[in-house]
């Protein structure tokens, strides 16, 4: 960890866009409460003082962590990111201790509460709790971010950027905190609208003319509309729910599994397809068993698979993503063959995925009012999505944090209103696999990771 010059992207204040939008403002309401959650185990306690000089220095180099979110009037439009003139790092770095002797089960019920607890929305939407007491001389940390501040391909490009890859020697020198200068300050007292009548912000005029620029252009106005029409009917295309996973709540129970990447990319290959079809053919296998178990016969279940469509030279915050719906096949067939119907099903829907298309609608979506967000999304989201299956990056080489090596890593992604949420990431040759469950509908958790370690089995034994 050298220097302390902010890197790029993460310094400046001003408008969200319409994807960072639309999670902050799904945020309002329980049920769709946009938390990322991102556990790292250590082999190590390291010293708590240098677990907050670390997190000063972090905040140094990615000022945006010292941002709140300030909202229009009628929350219609895009909020902006402005300096918090009340800043305080304490407010967000902690360290507790388990009572011991402490093993996973007590690290994950942690998880849980922390992942369900608000952030204060005057003040930067992010913690990070460093653990003790885990397994007697080992400690884990706890990072927790709102989603509107960046998404996962995102927050693990700077952290491969930030963190050694050996045990460093000492720290960054401790640094005063910077004082607020005055355009920081008028820029945090600045009333978060330009227009009373309207309620609008600068940034939100200015994504209406270029959403309805792209639209309308004489000479492609029609491809961009039969785009943005495919787009649009394969979100919204009628995969009916499965009525055992009707209920839903706003409880978290947090799992984890773990199986090795190299048979992941066996099975993968062995069928012809991406690790990632596997990966989610391997999840819709324990829905199948999990289903079969309870006696409900069901062909598919409405998946959403979230996508990167993040350009390599764009590693700012921010979120820069776009999801699919498929039709997830869970009736009863061999591994291969879904894992075959699973990369078809996705490549199919990532055909009509158009980037261009997808920002402008979701910049469009960012000017519903925040009444819409808190009362009638969540009730859609619910019917038409049961399950989310969301695949991370790693770290891409041994990593330290803290003077502590990470072991493994392992991420919770929000539901967003579906039924679960089951997150994969890659570490030193391990694929973690998070589960976040709402026990409301999936009402044996201890059944549900059962199927889910027999299919993961299935599928990297053969």
């Amino acid at each position: 960890m050298h220097g302390s010059r902010p890197i790029a992207g993460w310094s400046s204040p001003g408008p969200m866009n319409g994807t960072d939008t639309l999670f902050w403002r799904m945020g309002t309401n329980p049920l769709t409460r946009p938390h990322v959650t991102w556990l790292w185990f250590l082999d190590r306690v390291p010293d708590a003082n240098a677990f907050l000089d670390s997190c000063r220095w972090v905040v140094r180099k990615l000022p945006r962590l010292t941002h709140r979110v300030v909202d229009t009037a009628v929350r219609t439009g895009t909020p902006s990111w402005a300096p918090d003139p009340a800043f305080r790092l304490t407010r967000h770095v902690h360290r507790m201790r388990l009572t011991g002797p402490a093993g996973l089960r007590d690290l994950l019920d942690l998880v849980e509460w922390r992942n369900g607890t608000d952030f204060d929305p005057l003040h930067p939407p992010w913690e990070a709790t460093l653990i003790e007491g885990y397994e007697r001389d080992r400690a884990a940390i706890v990072l927790k971010w709102h989603h509107s501040i960046g998404d996962a391909v995102t927050i693990v490009s700077v952290m491969n950027r930030l963190l050694p890859d050996a045990a460093p020697t000492g720290l960054p020198a401790p640094q005063a905190p910077e004082e607020h200068s005055e355009r920081q300050t008028a820029l945090a007292a600045r009333p978060p609208w330009s227009s009373a009548t309207h309620g609008l912000t600068d940034g939100t005029k200015a994504l209406l003319q270029e959403s309805v620029r792209w639209l309308t252009t004489p000479r492609a106005a029609g491809e961009r509309a039969r785009l943005a029409g495919h787009a649009a009917a394969q979100l919204l295309q009628p995969i009916a729910p499965s009525p055992l996973l009707r209920r839903r709540s706003s409880a978290t129970r947090c799992g984890l599994v773990t199986v090795p990447l190299s048979g992941l990319k066996a099975a993968g290959k062995a069928a012809g397809v991406s690790v990632t079809s596997a990966y989610v053919s391997a999840v819709l296998g324990a829905f199948h068993r999990y289903h079969e178990y309870h006696g409900v016969n069901r062909r598919n279940l409405p998946t959403l698979v979230p996508v990167n469509i993040r350009q390599p030279s764009e590693t700012g915050a921010g979120n820069i993503i776009a999801s699919v719906r498929i039709a997830g096949p869970i009736g009863d067939m061999s591994a291969p063959a879904r894992m075959s119907a699973v990369h078809s099903s996705i490549a199919e829907a990532r055909s009509v995925l158009v980037r261009d298309v997808y920002t402008t609608l979701a910049d469009l979506g960012s000017c519903l009012p925040g009444l819409v967000h808190r009362l009638v999304v969540p009730p859609v989201l619910r019917s038409g999505v049961d399950v989310v299956v969301t695949s991370v990056p790693g770290f891409s080489r041994t990593t330290f944090a803290v003077g502590a090596q990470v072991t493994n890593a392992v991420a919770w992604a929000p539901r967003g209103g579906a039924a679960a949420n089951i997150s994969m990431a890659s570490h030193d040759g391990t694929c973690a696999i998070g589960t976040n469950l709402d026990p409301a509908s999936v009402t044996d958790p201890g059944l549900f990771h059962h199927c889910l370690e027999q299919s993961l089995q299935e599928m990297t034994t053969r």
